[in-house]
């Protein structure tokens, strides 16, 4: 009776071991915590005060690929992250789209420099070379020795429509922009 007695306990030991050890995703409470470094990006103007709505890199139209621009609203705040690199976005469990960086045709206005433009797309493409990059939560990109500093202008383009412009040394402020900065606060820093 005895031996029985303990057959049983460690059969009921090695039951309760098991069904502990079992992985589950019990705390994962985000697709962030499963992709590391997702965050949304946020966009700090000159001034920004903590009272204003937070403004977020987006795509217009919603779910369009294109041009990417800076909208206010938490509403279809799409996710961002860097890997091997590349900054992509986190479309859903089975879609990233690719941010490239593509050279601008015309000079931006007052600055005598032809800017490079932050574009959306399925595919990586653009500029061959380009590294984005964190410094704490600030979005950097980085070609060659150069760099933009993290800073981004959100301006009207000739066509129309508005569009996210950097450049790899410092200019001023391009006529009908807005200098900002990019910020992931929900990434791993």
């Amino acid at each position: 009776m005895y031996q029985f007695r303990t057959t049983i306990f460690f059969v009921l030991l090695f039951w309760a071991v098991t069904a502990f050890a079992v992985p589950t995703f019990e705390g994962q409470y985000s697709i962030g915590s499963l992709i590391p470094g997702l965050s949304s990006l946020q966009a700090l103007r000159e001034g920004h005060s903590r009272k204003s709505a937070p403004r977020h890199l987006n795509v217009r139209p919603p779910d369009a690929i294109g041009n990417l621009t800076i909208t206010s609203g938490a509403v279809g705040t799409p996710l961002f992250y860097i890997h091997r690199s590349r900054l992509w976005q986190y479309v859903n469990e089975t879609s990233i789209h690719a941010v490239n960086v593509v050279n601008g045709t015309e000079d931006a206005p007052g600055t005598n420099q032809i800017p490079l433009q932050m574009m959306l797309d399925e595919q990586p493409g653009g500029i061959n070379g380009g590294v984005w990059k964190w410094q704490g939560t600030m979005l950097i990109y980085q070609l060659g020795s150069k760099n933009n500093s993290g800073v981004y202008y959100d301006c009207m383009l000739p066509k129309g429509g508005r569009g996210l412009l950097t450049f790899l040394q410092g200019v001023p402020t391009p006529r009908g922009c807005s200098l900002l900065t990019l910020h992931g606060f929900e990434h791993d820093v």
